[in-house]
């Protein structure tokens, strides 16, 4: 597993270094088979008291899994990452058992293929003063389904996706009822 610690706008200690490799070094117990975990802190203000955001992202056979926590004190935005994290892999978990006995044996290799998604890439550009942030990440052909739980994995609002019948772009989004909307180009 390769341990990515990233500090944006202040100086990470190598106590908190340890404190990150103790702690994230669990987490191949509950979710084995992770390839890189990355850890980013950004301090928001330049107050030494100003909540910092700290992201972590686990990356595991083209699945992504990632939190975000806020707080003044990095090693309690951790542990609180880390918790949000544990229920996020046992969700993740419980899909996968799901759609295992909703499954035959030959159909299932060809679908959790089709479910591993998307590594992507932060590039953080400026321009015109409207684009904040770019991401690239690769798209692969999967179902509404299997968007939807990749969404919920990454703790996004919407996911774009190519659909694996028609092969047409689409987007899922979570709705403020908590239900899911799918858009679609006409054609």
């Amino acid at each position: 597993m390769e341990l990515t610690i990233q500090g944006h706008g202040l100086e990470l200690g190598v106590g908190f270094e340890n404190f990150v490799k103790r702690k994230t070094g669990k987490l191949e117990r509950y979710l084995p088979g992770i390839e890189e975990m990355r850890v980013e802190v950004t301090k928001q203000s330049a107050k030494d008291d100003a909540p910092k955001e700290l992201e972590l992202t686990i990356r595991r056979r083209h699945t992504l899994l990632r939190v975000e926590e806020r707080n003044a004190d990095v090693f309690a935005a951790l542990d609180s990452a880390l918790d949000k994290m544990y229920h996020r892999i046992a969700r993740y978990k419980g899909r996968r058992i799901d759609m295992r006995h909703a499954m035959a044996a030959a159909e299932e290799d060809q679908e959790l293929a089709q479910a591993e998604a998307l590594p992507i890439d932060e590039d953080e550009v400026m321009e015109e003063q409207r684009v904040m942030r770019t991401k690239s990440f690769t798209i692969t052909p999967m179902s509404t389904d299997e968007a939807i739980e990749q969404m919920e994995l990454l703790g996004h609002d919407f996911f774009v996706f190519i659909h694996a019948d028609d092969a047409a772009t689409k987007v899922v989004y979570r709705r403020k009822t908590g239900d899911y909307g799918l858009l679609q180009p006409e054609r």
